[in-house]
């Protein structure tokens, strides 16, 4: 029987180490953290709506606008479902059909998926991960570009940033003081998610902002510009052991 942590996954070599495995109390589950998000969402609606719809789960978490952020979209929201109940930390515990629509499944919070749950709040709130950032491939190669076509990017995605921003100010309007979620509205609670995000939005636009200023003061040098390091076969930087 293997051994899952959230890092690694390792069959037990020994007895000792099987009957180890065998004892233990709360199976550790190998999963990202993206998915890590997900799963801690679902089981947090499933938590305090049961017994529950996988539907009225879907609805509840889309409604709080989180597709991008949080990789919360439908079939993530029925995959991670599926894969809690598999896992033994939630439970089905009816079924309903209504006419000529799909079955509903109606699930419930078990034990373990209490603990669970408590353990992935925590493990969100005590630590600190670096997000993985796309940008920053790009950051350390954005020399091979035209000062031209990189002020024109830098540019649009300070509008589309702002956009955003917009947005994001455009949802927390909707969102009533003291919102419970129990008429389908956004939670009270979720205008935090969002004020995060937007800060973390405002100071990209800051920083692009400063950055086409340096652009456009002459800052390093770009494709094309005198200076600029030629590549391709037997062009590219010697260097020499130290």
């Amino acid at each position: 029987m293997p051994r899952c942590t959230r890092r690694s996954c390792t069959r037990p070599s020994s007895r000792s180490d099987r009957d180890e495995t065998l004892g233990a109390r709360v199976l550790q589950f190998d999963y990202s953290a993206s998915v890590s998000a997900t799963r801690l969402l679902v089981l947090g609606v499933v938590r305090f709506a049961q017994p529950v719809h996988g539907y009225d789960v879907r609805r509840e978490l889309l409604s709080w606008h989180l597709e991008d952020v949080a990789n919360v979209k439908p079939g993530s929201i029925y995959s991670a479902l599926k894969t809690l109940e598999r896992d033994g930390l939630i439970s089905a515990v009816g079924h309903e059909r209504a006419g000529a629509r799909p079955e509903r499944t109606t699930y419930e919070l078990t034990g373990e998926g209490d603990k669970e749950f408590h353990n992935l709040l925590r493990t969100a709130w005590w630590g600190v991960e670096q997000a993985v950032e796309p940008l920053i491939a790009a950051l350390c190669m954005f020399p091979a570009m035209s000062r031209t076509e990189l002020l024109a990017a830098v540019s649009s995605r300070i509008e589309q940033l702002r956009s955003r921003d917009s947005q994001s100010e455009f949802l927390q309007a909707t969102i009533a003081p003291g919102a419970t979620g129990r008429d389908g509205d956004i939670p009270d609670h979720a205008r935090e998610g969002l004020l995060l995000l937007q800060a973390k939005t405002r100071a990209e636009i800051g920083w692009a902002i400063d950055f086409r200023q340096r652009l456009n003061e002459g800052a390093y040098t770009l494709a094309g510009e005198a200076g600029w390091l030629e590549v391709g076969p037997g062009r590219g930087i010697e260097r020499t052991n130290s």
